[in-house]
C-alpha cells in the first residue's frame, strides 16, 4: 500500500510542475484556476476542484497551470483503496406525495359565438373539458376570444385535460362549429 499525501504547489502563470511520485490515484482538492494533469497514461484537460482519477496506475504527475495567472493547487494522491472521507446515505424517492383537491363538475353551452366557457381562477390546479356532442367539435383559447381557427380543437367525444404540472389559471373561452351544443363538461380542481 503506498502512503496518501496531500500535496500544496504553487503554479506560476502557463507553469507546469512535476510531482515524482507513485500512485492509483490523485483528487484535485483545490485550485484556484483550471489544471491539467499529465502522467504515462495520457492528459486529463480542465480539471477542477473535486475532479481525478482513481485505478490508473502512475510514476509521475505533472501539473499544468491553464490560466495565465498563477495556480495555487492542492492534490490528493493515494492507491485505490482510498477513501476521501465522503460518505453517508443520499435516498433517491421518486414518489410524488398524494395530494387531493376539490372537483367542481359543471354542465357547459357552448355556441357559435366566442364566450367564456370557465373564468379564471388563480388556485386552479387540474382543468378538463369533455366534448360530449356526437358530431359538433369545440375550439378553446385562453384569455382571449376563441376562433374555428388558431385554436386549441376539442373533437366529439374528445377531451382537454390538463394537470400534471402546468395548468393555465386564465379564463378559458369556447366557440363551437354548431349553433348550440349543451354537452360540455367542464371540470376544475
Amino acid at each position: 500500500m503506498k502512503p496518501t499525501n496531500i500535496y500544496s504547489i504553487n503554479l506560476p502563470a502557463n507553469g507546469t510542475h512535476v510531482l515524482r511520485v507513485a500512485g492509483e490515484y490523485f483528487k484535485v482538492l483545490q485550485a484556484s484556476g483550471i489544471v491539467s494533469v499529465r502522467s504515462t497514461w495520457g492528459r486529463l484537460s480542465g480539471l477542477v476542484a473535486g475532479q481525478g482519477l482513481e485505478n490508473t496506475p502512475f510514476e509521475y504527475l505533472e501539473l499544468i497551470n491553464g490560466t495565465a495567472s498563477p495556480n495555487t493547487v492542492e492534490v490528493l494522491i493515494g492507491d485505490r483503496n482510498f477513501i476521501d472521507g465522503m460518505s453517508g446515505v443520499l435516498a433517491v424517492n421518486d414518489t410524488v406525495p398524494a395530494r387531493t383537491a376539490a372537483f367542481v363538475s359543471a354542465a357547459k353551452t357552448v355556441t357559435n359565438a366566442s364566450a367564456q366557457l370557465v373564468a379564471a381562477n388563480a388556485s386552479r390546479e387540474y382543468l378538463l373539458i369533455q366534448n360530449n356532442h356526437p358530431s359538433a367539435s369545440v375550439f378553446i383559447n385562453f384569455g382571449a376570444a376563441a376562433a374555428l381557427t388558431g385554436c386549441v380543437k376539442i373533437i366529439p367525444g374528445g377531451a382537454f385535460e390538463l394537470g400534471s404540472g402546468v395548468v393555465t389559471t386564465q379564463q378559458i373561452n369556447a366557440i363551437g362549429d354548431v349553433e348550440s351544443n349543451a354537452n360540455v363538461v367542464a371540470v376544475e380542481g
